[in-house]
């Protein structure tokens, strides 16, 4: 079962609007949008459902500058 992610944060530097989105499971990844990268570092409940927690890095398409955020 693939889950899908969605991050639409602003550049630490210029303020550029960034948006991407990445389908994952096992086996399968699809990112649309801004590339990035997406590494779990937890697990918690949220409404009775499991929910990932997460780093995502992407690089700014305006900038250059590589930003990091928690999710």
């Amino acid at each position: 079962m693939a889950e899908s992610i969605k991050v639409k944060v602003q550049c630490h530097a210029c303020g550029n609007s960034i948006e991407g989105s990445a389908k994952y499971g096992s086996g399968h990844y699809v990112q649309q949008g801004v590339p990035f990268e997406f590494t779990a570092v937890g697990k918690f409940l949220k409404n009775g459902k499991k929910r990932i927690k997460g780093e995502v890095v992407c690089i700014c398409p305006n900038c250059s500058v590589r930003n990091k955020y928690i999710v």
